[in-house]
């Protein structure tokens, strides 16, 4: 079984604060999405050609044009916290507060 620490660990990286339960079911839940993962390694496709899709996908391309696009002014214009005319956002970085 995946180890609690483990856990703790992806849920910090995943920034989730778990109760005791949660995190026994993510150990649980973990631990079969790793053991079914296993599985699959063993299934011998040494005679199967790889392939990106399925069924063969063609996008059509557009030619690249500069076109006329939003003014600065226009794009922030709905934002909650515009300073200098850019997007406000709170900092995220750790040790950075």
């Amino acid at each position: 079984m995946i180890e609690r620490a483990e856990v703790m660990r992806i849920a910090k990286l995943a920034r989730l604060e778990l109760n005791e339960d949660e995190i026994a079911q993510y150990q649980e839940d973990l631990t079969r999405f790793l053991e079914s993962g296993a599985k699959l390694r063993q299934v011998d496709v040494s005679e199967v050609e790889g392939t990106s899709h399925v069924i063969e996908i063609r996008h059509p391309l557009r030619k690249d044009e500069v076109r006329e696009s939003l003014s600065q002014a226009a794009a922030t214009a709905g934002g909650p916290h515009v300073v200098n005319g850019y997007f406000r956002v709170p900092q995220i970085l750790e040790g950075q507060e």
